[in-house]
């Protein structure tokens, strides 16, 4: 990990990843970002699913946000008259509601990374009986729900406040060789971003800490620290995550009718 508490911005490496948690039957579910780096809003995990894999039956009193990076998978939840289920390849994001009960499957092998947010200190313990309505909706990074071109020009906001995620969202977001996003503040959520591919930098705006993040390395930034973010040249990076929970300041700025949205 790199890191400097006092600015508020640090690089999260896989090697500082926490242990397994032993919430996935042949694979592994490793904590990026939460409890162990004092995280408050955000939880992000590393969800590796090997063939034949499938996770525990998880519910949350949050919400929950996973993104699938590799693979396909079978989301399944449980209901009071069954289950329904959600078949998915890379690049679809899915949206968990409180209380649903729900596994990830894949048959041929699978990566995520996501998880609850905000950190569910329960997180594994097992759900009671299902029931209510269903709480498992699914997206694609392709079919975003809103463009923000302040973040770059190609900002997609997928799983957001306009689809009902007010704590979980997913963005997925590119950054072009040589591409800096606008310098901005999210002034009541973190923001916790993924690489999945490229090399770049994070910079705290007030301090001028410069950070060097690449392939598989997570940005999180505290609530309230001026930051951008920047491809460096020649290298195109590709990222999902974002603020959570939902900046509803950053949407007013883009023209969005918060207060619409929230009264639905």
């Amino acid at each position: 990990m790199t890191e400097n508490a006092s600015t508020g911005v640090r690089v999260v490496s896989s090697d500082q990843w926490g242990p397994d948690l032993g919430l996935v039957h042949h694979g592994g579910w490793r904590e990026i970002v939460g409890a162990g780096l004092d995280a408050r809003c955000r939880g992000l995990y590393d969800i590796c699913l090997d063939a034949g894999g499938t996770t525990v039956p998880l519910a949350h009193p949050g919400e929950a946000v996973y993104y699938v990076d590799q693979g396909t998978v079978t989301v399944t939840e449980r209901t009071a008259t069954g289950g329904i289920r959600h078949p998915l390849a890379a690049g679809a994001m899915i949206h968990v509601r409180p209380g649903s009960t729900y596994t990830i499957c894949s048959e041929g092998g699978a990566r995520l990374v996501g998880g609850p947010s905000p950190l569910d200190p329960d997180l594994g313990r097992p759900p009671a009986a299902p029931g209510g309505r269903p709480g498992v909706r699914t997206f694609h990074r392709d079919r975003p729900g809103l463009r923000v071109p302040f973040i770059s020009k190609d900002a997609r906001l997928v799983v957001w406040l306009g689809e009902g995620a007010v704590t979980a969202n997913m963005n997925y977001v590119v950054l072009e060789p040589g591409e800096r996003n606008k310098e901005h503040v999210h002034a009541f959520s973190e923001d916790t971003i993924h690489i999945l591919r490229g090399r770049g930098t994070a910079e705290n705006v007030s301090t001028g800490q410069r950070l060097a993040f690449g392939p598989g390395d997570t940005v999180h930034i505290e609530i309230g620290v001026w930051h951008a973010i920047a491809a460096d040249r020649g290298e195109r990076v590709v990222s999902v995550g974002g603020p959570c929970p939902a900046d509803t300041d950053m949407l007013r700025a883009v023209g969005i009718d918060v207060d619409a949205l929230t009264a639905r």
